[in-house]
């Protein structure tokens, strides 16, 4: 059905000299104004500021001029003549917000990571009669405690119980009809130490913030500690926390992708549940691979690294155009000012073979400098089951052809930032991926008379290896600057790679017929050499309006691969061969992209904000290949618009409605249209002519507390993938890459989170969607039409008893639906994880269980060409790991991780 290869590979190519020194003339042009770059998201901005009975229209206006920051707000409903005092510490925006907002009834919102609109709190359940007493309770994050018991009672001890209140999702409570006198107030909740204190009550108070503490010893000794929410469900992404969960202890990032609510991995290959091809972006910089590619490149990033995932279903017009159904943006740990940390690793894990890795990281960031750095080791064997069959009309042809690989994976990464002036920042980083690979591959293909149900002939492979060496290098330079007080912003980034790989596979075997009896010889050998290059340059620019936000920017990259070809396959021969006399072929590909995007959003008001934008890409292509005769050449531009409105009815329920317009290009390695023989009967070509595919994308998104539920459609166009197709007259099976189908998806989504207990918490999913297609293939197809549904789970759970230990449970099924022009089968997995946390959590060790019935394996079917094929693949998934860390230094430091401009282009080939 579908045959993964690792001699399917991306190319990357060269800039032309006149893009690149474009960007350069616009760096030299800018470096004159300086500025910090916010990268992140505005509210975790850390900031160092104090101030004493200041009013708070004054310390709005020196935050919107130190941080850039844009507050809106109503005069009439907001009184910005309050006084207000903050203490000089390090704290985000968000922490500096809430702590002197929300004890003055003010609640606000964030508009495109830059405008905050401040509006009065209004409670439908205030009254006019009687005192009333208001406050809201935060964790020491400055996180809403939602739940918490706060009593009021008499302090001459009459009534042991007076009032009443438990806080809402904001954390706030409000008492009402309270008589003046003294009171004692209690504010409690599980996990958290309780406050108490004495109240002389004489008019309507806000009682301001109350702060509660962690508390690991309550309930006379069961160890529970307050968590930070698993999940959270923005606007445009559900973001799932990986750094303080259970998620961190999967070993490597593919791990973590599995367990991402929204995501699913079956047998490597990553996408959005319910949608088509998903671009893969780390920092926020795309890297576009293969599957199999891909999935190596992940395994590489150890579980440890990453803060968090943001699973992106509509992306807006500033991110890559790449990637049909959305964007996954795996984020790496960042660190705290002023401190230092590191921390070591070690693992284990059992599968059908051992596999063992080794990992360090170390973070520095104190004054003007910041550092970050990681290296990632891993050792060990892999084995994989793979199944064909092919019914062709004079017989079944079934194919058994495990493989296992003995692999080395090495992958380290050094970031710097520096800041040269106040409003100047430079940085820069270089990145080593390194992966050694030898497969063996012994396929066994017996051939099954129907009437007999005897084996009329069969092909064994007596030997067949794969070599496969890839080496990348990476530098990139940035340099972020706020152009004038008006906080305009121009981002740079220049970058350069180099990629090398040595590609080499051998097969030897025999083809032996029953009746009459007669033996045959085959052999085979292919070999690539890769050699690319690649730069690329990318500016942008934050430019705030009076009346809205603007963002746009432009990219222009350029990249070039050579390809050195050698083959050889001798066919079916009587007598062993003993000789290759090898076939050299060529390849080379370059491929030119210049991008410009424009964004600009706009507050309508505190419910009601509107984005749209526009990104237009223009590509050049040439394949060329003097041994085949080809030169073939591509000049296209396309536009993808955005749309987004979103409206927030109260602070429990939200609308939004989207549509956004996709691309998915083919790889390098996709158009290379070089034979890579399996054996005499199956072959994998790539296809020089293959065209880019297009999504357009439609959501109407509505939250409900923690309840989201979304309706969507997707129109795809020319949608290109890997297809079987068999020949009746000879049995050869030819797996081409084509643009061969084009489907339109309806579907709904609902994800759910269940997180009353401060003991448990539950991400639930579930999908169902009912698609279309229609195909252009050689032979004619019937359209097909169908429904893919699954659901998941995952749980966390603080474990009784004993402090410091946890555990988590998760499943996931899918059920049979279609998939294209493949019927897929059902499939489960079945996973958990117990974690122990020792010596002040700096000491973690962690015992992991995957795929625990073995029942995750793919299965597909379909009919080409009016040959009747099955498959089944399993990746050995069913594992037992034990992990162990150590973290040591201070842990108040925090390093900037660079985004680089070119992860796109670089990780077509790999890594």
């Amino acid at each position: 059905m579908k045959k993964y290869t690792n001699a399917t590979k991306f190319y990357l190519h060269l800039m032309k000299i006149g893009g690149l020194h474009l960007v350069l003339i616009l760096f030299i042009l800018n470096v004159g104004y300086a500025s910090t770059c916010i990268a992140q998201n505005i509210l975790d901005y850390e900031i160092n500021t104090e101030t004493k009975n200041q009013q708070l229209k004054d310390l709005l206006l020196d935050l919107e001029k130190t941080y850039d920051i844009q507050f809106t707000y109503s005069i009439q409903k907001v009184d910005v003549n309050q006084v207000v005092s903050i203490s000089k510490q390090n704290k985000t925006i968000k922490d500096l917000l809430n702590e002197i907002l929300l004890p003055l009834d003010i609640s606000y919102l964030v508009f495109n990571n830059r405008n905050i609109v401040l509006s009065r709190k209004r409670n439908k359940f205030r009254r006019k009669s009687g005192i009333i007493l208001t406050g809201s309770v935060y964790n020491e994050e400055a996180e809403p405690v939602q739940f918490a018991n706060v009593v009021l009672a008499r302090s001459n001890g009459s009534s042991p119980f007076l009032k009443g209140a438990v806080t809402d999702e904001l954390g706030k409570f409000e008492m009402v009809q309270i008589e003046p006198g003294s009171y004692n107030l209690s504010v409690t909740y599980i996990g958290y130490k309780s406050i108490d204190t004495t109240l002389n009550i004489e008019k309507s108070t806000n009682l301001g913030a109350f702060i509660m503490m962690d508390d690991l010893n309550t309930l006379d000794g069961v160890s529970i500690s307050a968590r930070r929410k698993l999940i959270r469900q923005e606007i445009d992404r559900l973001v799932v926390n990986v750094e303080n969960s259970m998620l961190a202890n999967r070993g490597n990032v593919l791990e973590v992708l599995a367990s991402t609510p929204g995501v699913s991995v079956r047998n490597d290959e990553i996408n959005m549940i319910g949608k088509s091809a998903v671009g893969i972006m780390i920092d926020d910089k795309l890297i576009d691979l293969t599957q199999d590619e891909l999935a190596n490149y992940l395994r590489s990033i150890s579980s440890d690294d990453v803060m968090s995932i943001e699973v992106i279903s509509n992306p807006s017009s500033k991110f890559e155009a790449q990637g049909n159904s959305g964007l996954i943006n795996i984020v790496l740990k960042k660190a705290r000012k002023n401190s230092w940390n590191a921390s070591i690793r070690a693992g284990y894990r059992k599968r059908t073979n051992d596999t063992n890795n080794l990992g360090a990281n170390f973070s520095y960031n104190k004054n003007k400098l910041s550092i970050a750095s990681s290296l990632f080791i891993v050792d060990g064997k892999y084995y994989q089951e793979q199944d064909d069959y092919a019914y062709f009309p004079d017989a079944l042809w079934y194919t058994s052809s495990p493989l296992l690989s003995d692999f080395r994976r090495m992958n380290a990464r050094l970031d710097l930032s520096y800041q040269l002036t106040d409003r100047w920042s430079i940085g820069g980083q270089y990145m080593r991926n390194s992966t050694d690979y030898l497969i063996t591959d012994n396929p066994y293909t017996p051939v099954y008379d129907y009437e007999t149900n005897e084996i009329k002939r069969y092909l064994f492979s007596s030997f067949s290896q794969m070599n496969w060496k890839p080496r990348f290098n990476s530098v990139n330079l940035n340099s972020s600057i706020t152009m004038d007080s008006s906080r305009r912003k121009v981002h740079f980034n220049l970058d350069y790679f180099k990629y090398q790989n040595e590609d080499i596979r051998q097969y030897r075997g025999e083809s032996v017929i029953s009746n009459p009896s007669s033996e045959q010889y085959y052999a085979g050998y292919n070999a690539n050499l890769q050699d690319v290059e690649n730069v690329s340059g990318a500016v942008d620019f934050d430019h705030p309006l009076d009346w809205a936000s603007l963002e746009y920017g432009m990219k222009i990259t350029s990249s070039t691969s050579e390809n050195d070809i050698s083959l050889f396959n001798s066919g079916l021969v009587d007598e062993d061969v003993n000789e290759m006399p090898l076939a050299d072929n060529d390849f080379s590909y370059t491929e030119n992209v210049q991008a410009a995007y424009l964004s600009l959003s706009k507050p309508f008001s505190s419910k009601l904000n509107a984005q749209v934008g526009l990104r237009i890409e223009a590509t050049q292509t040439k394949s060329y290949s003097e041994n085949l005769n080809l030169d073939e050449s591509n000049d296209y531009i396309k536009g993808f618009p955005t749309l987004y409105l979103n409206y927030t009815h109260s602070d429990k329920l939200m609308f939004g409605l989207n549509y956004g317009r996709r691309i998915s290009r083919p790889g390098f390695g996709q158009l290379n249209p070089n034979v890579f023989f399996i054996n005499p009967f199956q072959t994998i070509v790539g296809n020089a002519f293959l065209q880019p595919s297009f999504t357009d994308n439609f959501e109407l998104v509505t939250t409900y507390e923690n309840l989201t539920s979304k309706f969507y459609y997707s129109d795809e166009q020319n949608i290109f993938s890997q297809v079987p197709l068999p020949n009746s007259a000879n049995n050869v099976i030819t797996f081409l890459f084509e643009n061969y189908v084009n489907t339109k998806r309806f579907g709904i989504s609902e994800f759910f989170v269940f997180d009353h207990y401060s003991w448990w918490s539950s991400s639930n999913s579930f999908d169902l969607n009912y698609s279309v297609s229609s195909f252009n293939l050689p032979t004619e197809h019937e359209d097909l039409r169908g429904y893919s549904s699954s659901f998941s789970t995952s749980n966390d759970f603080s474990i009784l008893g004993v402090e410091g230990l946890s555990a988590n449970i998760s499943f996931w099924y899918a059920f049979k639906g279609l998939n294209y022009i493949f019927n897929t089968g059902r499939a489960s997995n079945m996973s958990g994880s117990i974690q122990y946390l020792m010596l002040d959590k700096k000491l973690k060790i962690s015992l992991a269980f995957n795929d625990v019935f073995k029942d995750s394996a793919e299965r597909l079917e379909a009919t080409v060409n009016e040959v009747f094929q099955t498959a089944r693949y399993y990746y050995d998934a069913r594992s037992i790991g034990l992990n162990i860390s150590y973290s040591f230094g201070n842990r108040n430091i925090s390093a900037k991780k660079h985004q680089t401009g070119n992860a796109e282009e670089r990780s077509r080939t790999g890594n």
